[in-house]
């Protein structure tokens, strides 16, 4: 086999961990937003319980308001009763206080409902608020370990590029000059080996004579279709 060709192998298994990490980076964006999908969820759910709440508490205090109204309103009216100089006056008079008792009477039953409404509406909401603040520390606890997978991506990157330079700095620069150029169309496999008379990059099968001259090793061969470096690997 070359010696360029060798070399070629392992800058190709180099190659492929810088085109993994590089790849893993783009993915960050798309991660974080994966692992803040429970948690957008959650505090919409939060939202809508918090919603709930505020309005049961309004309604609550609306009902109370008025309550208070019409309690008032009952004093005045039977402090007045004392006033009144005819019948029908005084049986008017009776009937406009019966029919306040009566709405105190149903705004008093209203706010028995509409505090047990809040009750559980709050209720509600601190269960959510609770189940909030947990998928808030799960996904910071997520995120955190991703953007620390990436930095360690990036000494990775660092060192493999290092790397990279130190082994390339013996090849030949018009074989790596095409290696480069296959590197942009195939970041995994600009060099592929030939096996059972086939190339293993585009699996078409390799004319005879240019399969022992892979064989030999003796020259540089490209596959006829995918245009890949080919070498052999003795068994």
């Amino acid at each position: 086999m070359l010696e360029d060709i060798r070399i070629l192998i392992e800058v190709q298994e180099v190659d492929r961990q810088i085109h993994k990490i590089e790849k893993d980076k783009e993915r960050l964006p798309r991660l974080v937003a994966i692992a803040g999908e429970d948690l957008r969820s959650a505090e919409a759910i939060t939202a809508d319980a918090r919603a709930a709440a505020e309005s049961a508490n309004k309604s609550k205090r609306d009902a109370e308001m008025e309550l208070s109204t019409e309690t008032d309103r009952l004093g005045k009216l039977k402090d007045r009763s004392s006033e009144i100089k005819n019948n029908k006056e005084y049986f008017a008079h009776l009937k406009e206080i019966e029919e306040c008792q009566k709405k105190i009477t149903r705004l008093e039953e209203s706010s028995l409902e509409l505090m047990e409404r809040v009750e559980k509406a709050d209720a509600d909401l601190k269960e959510k608020a609770d189940a909030f603040a947990a998928e808030t520390a799960k996904f910071e606890e997520n995120k955190a370990r991703i953007e620390e997978k990436f930095v360690s991506g990036d000494v990775q990157l660092r060192e493999l590029t290092a790397r990279r330079a130190e082994i390339v700095a013996s090849v030949s620069k018009e074989i790596l000059d095409y290696y480069n150029y296959l590197l942009k169309m195939f970041p995994d496999s600009a060099v592929a080996e030939a096996a059972n008379g086939s190339c293993t990059g585009c699996r078409m099968i390799i004319p005879p004579q240019a399969f022992n001259n892979v064989r030999k090793g003796e020259a540089l061969v490209k596959c006829h279709n995918c245009r890949r470096i080919l070498y052999f690997k003795e068994s």
